[in-house]
């Protein structure tokens, strides 16, 4: 429902968190409404407003809570008719007060909302639209711009995180980058999912080889309280992988730690979406789009979010095509 965006868990509890930048902007939201209001009696009609429309949604929420529970129509129903007439009651009161200053709670509220339901739309259309692929379906191809000595080497070790949970199955996206966006060729594809879990400080990791030694789909599974420190997970993963002989050892001719001589260079590719002009989509459909990947760039950076700070990190930027491609009416004239 929400970018992505750094949280601090105090806690072993997934419900105590803080959050920063939430924080920041309390923090400059009351600065802000204590500036413009001066006193606490032009502070009156916002407060009330805000407690009436906070004592409705709590009542909206409970009454939904119930239903998921279970409870009975009867009991849910009456209940939130008898709450909602008297919270409905206040609301009424309290709207007459909008101009004096009940108009502030209206646009701090519409402004958070406006965020979630751009961000669960997007998400909704991507879904609709974004294509994942079956790495089985490309297995050949990657073993055969692997075998293409004409193809510069990109890296020993080429890392795509995917957000495709399904076993086999990554981003269309990436296969996009390796081989149309600029052949990459590598001596082991790794296509990195991060799975987090409710419990605080799971460690675990899933496999799956394809019947290759060169291409694996890795599911890093991780605790809420653990940081995701992508590159050194997977540098684990590798050793692992090197001891039970899955993969060869990559030894490094020039490599100044005796330790990881026999562990190849990692290159992480990030690829960022670029919404396509030849996308056909509604006019809506297009503005949750454009306002979604707009609050992507102003959110936590992935490089800093996956630990990736100190590795090589390309990021790639593809069209992200949605719906049907336009049609061109481009006409060929002769030459004067």
């Amino acid at each position: 429902m929400l970018p992505r965006l750094k949280i601090i868990y105090p806690s072993s509890s997934k419900g105590q968190l803080y959050i920063p930048i939430v924080n920041n902007i309390l923090w400059v939201s009351c600065l802000g409404v204590v500036l413009y209001f001066k006193n606490s009696e032009h502070m009156e009609s916002a407060y009330g407003l805000a407690i009436t429309i906070t004592m409705l949604m709590t009542s909206i929420l409970l009454f939904n809570y119930l239903l998921i529970k279970k409870v009975p129509m009867v009991l849910a129903g009456t209940m939130i008719i008898f709450f909602g007439l008297l919270e409905i009651t206040f609301f009424i009161s309290s709207v007459s007060k909008f101009l004096h200053g009940g108009f502030v709670t209206i646009i701090i509220a519409a402004t958070i909302m406006i965020i979630m339901v751009v961000w669960h739309k997007a998400n909704k259309i991507e879904q609709d639209f974004v294509k994942e692929v079956s790495l089985e379906d490309y297995k050949e191809r990657l073993k055969e711009i692997k075998a293409e000595k004409s193809i510069p080497q990109y890296a020993t070790n080429l890392v795509y995180l995917t957000s495709k949970e399904t076993p086999g199955m990554v981003d269309n996206e990436i296969m996009y980058s390796i081989f149309d966006k600029q052949p990459k060729r590598a001596d082991v594809y790794w296509f990195v999912n991060i799975l987090v879990t409710d419990e605080p400080r799971t460690m675990e990791y899933t496999v799956e080889n394809f019947g290759t030694n060169d291409i694996f789909k890795i599911q890093l599974r991780l605790g809420f309280r653990v940081h995701q420190q992508v590159s050194t997970y997977l540098r684990q993963v590798v050793i692992d992988l090197m001891k039970e002989g899955t993969i060869e050892k990559q030894p490094q001719k020039w490599s100044t730690n005796k330790f990881n001589q026999n562990i190849g260079d990692f290159c992480f590719v990030l690829v960022r979406e670029e919404l396509s002009i030849d996308s056909e989509l509604s006019n809506m459909s297009l503005f949750m789009m454009s306002m979604k990947l707009a609050i992507k760039k102003v959110s936590v950076s992935p490089i800093k979010w996956f630990g990736l700070e100190y590795t090589d990190v390309k990021i790639e930027h593809v069209p992200l095509l949605l719906g049907n491609r336009k049609k061109t009416n481009l006409k060929r004239v002769p030459l004067k």
